[in-house]
């Protein structure tokens, strides 16, 4: 299967102002802890507890030995559980992301800025570019860029400042299946299934050191490149037109 193709990045802002910002070039990062706050039932989908999870354990696969002192040897198995064990790294918590909705197609090939799509795969190819309405409750303004444009500023002022950065898309686990280890260059990452929805690309930057405050980085206008929208309009401008081959 051919590599995920990334046409356009969206991002949501609950202000008109933040949109703006963000056009003129300033980028604002949370750190990773910040998205792993409580979730609760308003949560709007972006708090997640199992962020940056290193290991994600069921308990069918697995028995725990601990030596307790003054009580000796302990062992914990399946029955002593309630649900899945999970392990991370405090490292982690400090990272600072710059999360996106991704406009992508994974299966399909482009030719000349276009995809090659059989007659039969295009209700497919609608479906994998067709925006969840969940993400609507992000943010009531969006601002759409075309991927390999933005990306390529993104590059230029990440090497240009020196940060040490990784961007790429989230990949989605079935947390009621899966048992191990996550690589530790992909712990940032991977989410549970119950976001896949979100189709994200992350960027992901170590700032060094251990801080929760948010980090801003500029990397020049790109308001050329970029439109504002409100939020509710996103799902009729983003349809697939499909024209014959010659």
């Amino acid at each position: 299967m051919s590599a995920p193709i990334i046409w356009y990045l969206i991002k949501f802002f609950t202000e008109e102002r933040y949109a703006e910002q963000f056009m003129t070039g300033g980028l604002y990062l949370n750190t990773l802890e910040y998205f792993k706050k409580v979730e609760t039932e308003n949560s709007d989908g972006r708090i997640d507890s199992t962020e940056a999870v290193a290991a994600w354990l069921q308990p069918d696969d697995l028995k725990i030995k601990l030596n307790i002192p003054e009580i000796g040897d302990c062992e914990i198995t399946k029955k002593d559980l309630a649900g899945p064990v999970c392990l991370s790294f405090d490292h982690h918590n400090y990272l600072h992301l710059f999360c996106m909705y991704a406009i992508y197609t994974t299966g399909f090939e482009a030719i000349d800025g276009k995809i090659d799509c059989a007659p039969e795969d295009v209700e497919d190819l609608q479906r994998q570019v067709k925006i969840d309405e969940r993400c609507l409750k992000f943010g009531k303004f969006a601002v759409i860029t075309p991927a390999a444009a933005f990306l390529d500023n993104l590059k230029k002022a990440l090497k240009i400042q020196n940060y040490k950065a990784t961007g790429k898309l989230v990949e989605y686990y079935d947390n009621e299946v899966f048992h191990g280890m996550i690589p530790m260059a992909d712990i940032p990452f991977r989410k549970q299934k119950r976001f896949s929805y979100q189709r994200e690309f992350r960027l992901c930057v170590d700032a060094g050191g251990k801080t929760d405050s948010a980090l801003t980085i500029n990397i020049g206008d790109i308001s050329h490149i970029c439109v504002k929208v409100d939020a509710d309009k996103l799902p009729g401008l983003l349809e697939i037109k499909t024209e014959p081959v010659p």
